[in-house]
């Protein structure tokens, strides 16, 4: 080896030994430190305690609709005869606290109370292939211990006509006793309204316990201008009276009724129903005076279409205005108001809370007001038990102001699975 040649190889030897420690602490990452290893650790802990917690949610959850289920398969007849009668019962009890003494007109005390409220017997059943019958017997008590039992409701509906093949414009028929088609609460029975009470509007202008009334009823579709809503009216004619507005002599007349309900699919999850209703009836004998109430109801509905997604909205709120005249006094034609609004969201799959605004104008021809402000806590815990929290105050220019009320509500269900309310998302 020369001597330059031995020159170069040290040179290169030199070079290499300096240069590959940097090019290895370069490409060598250093080893995190314990501060971040620990942090490392911390957070999968944290997501494996997530994930488990939310696993076994899931499994209750599961439990829970088995068991739903179960109930509902022993609740349901075994019988494969589809003309036994369907029967349902369904009771109503309320636990009331006020601030001061409330009493009926009959000088009963009905304040800081427990009352058995009410208890229906709901049978149901196919006569005939052409024909459904409903019969609900409704055992009723303002007062504790005090009870009138009275059918609320038995009608037929008739859904195929003589010499017809299918109904035109699905139109079907009721008969019998029933709960009219006028806005939106007065179909709903007491155990299934989303709060304690009807609203005083309602109570003001329908009846306490809302209209019921004999009669016949056509139900049919009108045509609509789109795929995303439909029109459906409804026309009864009907006995005379039963309604705060009507004198006694109205039973000697009958009476008309109209609703005209659209109901509008805005977009998935949200629904629109618009209602307009209009009674017709004779307050009077030969002076020719008459009744009118009319009444425009609203309801708007959010529900996310994915199933699991247990949220849901509610908006609505409805008006009456009336005109009417009475044969025994000199007054001129009375032109009281009323309406209400109420919602309720749900936070998940139970609990649901509700506010709701009441106003009526007094009916006997004064300009007596009353305004009453109430907030409603739900929980559903399946559809054979709903409990409920309430509390109401009201204003008024009548005895009752200043009233404050808290309540209890519990409705309870056996036999037959029922109906679930509108309001409800299961």
């Amino acid at each position: 080896m020369t001597r330059w040649t031995w020159r170069l190889s040290i040179t290169i030897l030199i070079v290499v030994a300096v240069a590959w420690p940097q090019a290895r602490s370069q490409t060598t990452p250093a080893p995190p430190a314990l501060e971040e290893l620990q942090r490392q650790i911390q957070e999968l802990r944290q997501v494996h305690a997530d994930e488990l917690a939310e696993l076994r949610a899931q499994i209750e959850d599961l439990e829970q609709r088995l068991a739903e289920a179960s109930q509902r398969v022993n609740a349901t007849p075994q019988s494969a005869n589809v003309f036994n009668p369907r029967l349902t019962a369904f009771g109503n009890f309320l636990g009331r606290f006020d601030n001061q003494a409330v009493a009926l007109e009959e000088g009963e005390r009905i304040d800081d109370r427990f009352n058995l409220r009410e208890v229906e017997i709901d049978l149901r059943a196919a006569i005939d292939p052409w024909a459904d019958g409903f019969l609900i017997v409704a055992v009723e008590s303002e007062v504790p211990n005090q009870f009138a039992t009275g059918i609320e409701e038995g009608y037929l509906v008739l859904k195929k006509l003589p010499l017809l093949n299918a109904a035109p414009l699905g139109l079907k028929l009721k008969a019998g006793r029933y709960r009219p088609e006028f806005g939106r609460f007065n179909k709903v029975h007491l155990h299934d309204l989303p709060q304690t009470s009807y609203p005083r509007a309602l109570q003001a202008f329908l009846g306490e316990e809302g209209f019921i009334q004999n009669g016949l009823s056509a139900q049919f579709f009108l045509p609509t201008p789109g795929t995303a809503n439909t029109l459906e009216a409804t026309v009864d004619l009907l006995n005379g009276g039963n309604l705060p507005i009507a004198a006694e002599n109205a039973v000697d007349h009958l009476a008309g009724l109209a609703h005209v309900k659209w109901f509008w699919d805005l977009a998935p999850g949200h629904d629109l129903e618009l209602g307009a209703s209009g009674y017709w009836g004779k307050s009077g004998g030969e002076e020719g005076l008459h009744s009118r109430l009319y009444g425009l109801d609203l309801t708007y509905k959010w529900k996310p279409r994915a199933r699991g997604e247990w949220h849901s909205f509610l908006l609505g709120g409805e008006l009456y205005w009336t005109r009417y005249n009475l044969a025994d006094d000199e007054l001129p034609s009375r032109r009281p108001l009323g309406y209400y609004a109420w919602s309720q969201y749900q936070f998940n799959r139970r609990t649901y809370l509700g506010v709701r605004a009441d106003f009526a104008e007094a009916l006997a021809g004064t300009k007596l007001q009353t305004r009453a402000y109430a907030a409603f806590l739900s929980y559903y815990t399946t559809e054979f038990l709903r409990l409920r929290l309430g509390w109401e105050h009201v204003k008024s220019d009548m005895e009752f102001d200043g009233l404050n009320t808290a309540i209890l509500e519990i409705n309870f269900v056996f036999g037959a699975h029922p109906t679930e309310p509108y309001w409800v998302n299961r």
